[in-house]
Formats: structure tokens, C-alpha cells, sequence
């Protein structure tokens, strides 16, 4: 995940590295990611997590690797701590060396005594927010208008908390997933600075 790890993305990002590397959605819900509020006209309490009653912690668009890293180990120690192995890290820069099975039954629970702690998406790509699918617009024209050549909107699907961008297109255009990721970081700073590329 580490695209913006910086990029998962980045963030959307890094959040994003080794899906976007293979042309995938860029940070999904469990994914890390990006920049403090401030783009769309956000308020610091929306922003902060303030509309979910469980106040769970928010990535920010603006934190480094190893500050998702730690916001996501708290999450990931409490699943172990509920039986879902180490070995099935979800969110933050690092990802398992293998895939193990688990029973879908212990992964439901750890997975509901740990929802608390799970971090929420960055406020820009948060689908509570009701301007993330313009800031998501905006993102990737900045991007184009940048050359990279594939990159597409990938609003989050059903029971998903994240709306993301993909690059590389069908074919996994490595220049675009390059570029893309390099750039991120970029053009959401001058989207939240600025709220520019309308």
C-alpha cells in the first residue's frame, strides 16, 4: 500500500502502490493515504471524523509513510488480538509476505470488535463527504493536465467508505502508473491549497 507511500496511496496513493502498479483502484477503504483537509471547503470537524459516531481515527492526505504505518498498526494489533493473523496486514505502507486462509466467521468478528480503531479514508476521498466525487474529478484533470496519460476516476462501490483514481488503464501503462503516483501527492496539495483545475 504505500502509494502515497508516497506513494498507497500515495494515498490515493500508496494507499494505491502495488494495486495502482498493477492498474488497479487506488486506495480502497482499508488502503493509506493522503492530505489534511482542506480541499472542497471541508471543516476541520467533518474532516477530523466528527460525522461517525465510532470516531474513528482519519488518514490525512498529508501524513508521511510511517505516520499511516502507525495508524494503521493499532488497527492490525487488534485484529490480531481477535484471532485474525499477523500475517493478513490490512491498510498502511507494509502488506504480508503470504496470503493465509482465515475463517470468514473469526474475521467477521475481529473485524467488528476492531471497527473503532480501522482508520477512515482521507475526508477528500471519504464518500460521506459529498464533495469527494468533485475533488476525485478535479484530481485527475490535474493529473492529465500533468501527462499522465491513464488515469481514470473509480468512485468506491458498494459498502465501500473510499472514491479513488486507478492508473495504467487496461494495458497497465507503466509511464502512467509512474508518473501518476509521483504526482499524486502533487496535485492534491494544490487542490487543497488552491482548489484549482475546476
Amino acid at each position: 500500500m504505500t502509494l502515497t507511500r508516497r506513494l498507497s496511496v500515495l494515498a490515493a496513493v500508496t494507499a494505491l502502490s502495488a494495486s495502482a502498479a498493477c492498474g488497479s483502484s487506488q486506495p480502497k477503504p482499508k488502503v493509506a493515504t493522503l492530505q489534511t483537509p482542506g480541499a472542497g471547503g471541508t471543516t476541520s470537524a467533518r474532516a477530523s471524523g466528527a460525522s461517525h459516531p465510532e470516531a474513528r481515527p482519519r488518514e490525512r492526505l498529508d501524513m508521511t509513510p510511517e505516520e499511516q504505518d502507525a495508524l494503521w498498526a493499532t488497527y492490525n494489533r487488534c485484529l490480531d488480538q481477535n484471532g485474525l493473523s499477523k500475517f493478513k496486514p490490512k491498510g498502511g505502507a507494509g502488506s504480508g509476505p503470504k496470503a493465509v486462509r482465515v475463517d470468514p466467521k473469526v474475521e467477521a468478528k475481529a473485524e467488528a470488535a476492531c471497527k473503532n480503531k480501522e482508520p477512515l479514508p482521507p475526508w477528500q476521498y471519504d464518500t460521506a463527504n459529498p464533495e469527494s466525487l468533485d475533488f476525485i474529478h478535479k484530481l485527475v484533470r490535474c493529473l492529465r493536465n500533468k501527462g499522465v496519460r491513464y488515469v481514470e476516476e473509480t468512485p468506491a462501490g458498494p459498502g465501500e467508505d473510499r472514491n479513488a483514481i486507478s492508473f495504467g488503464g487496461k494495458n497497465n501503462d507503466r509511464a502512467s502508473i509512474s508518473k501518476g503516483l509521483n504526482l499524486t501527492p502533487v496535485c492534491e496539495k494544490e487542490l487543497s491549497v488552491g482548489g484549482g483545475h475546476k
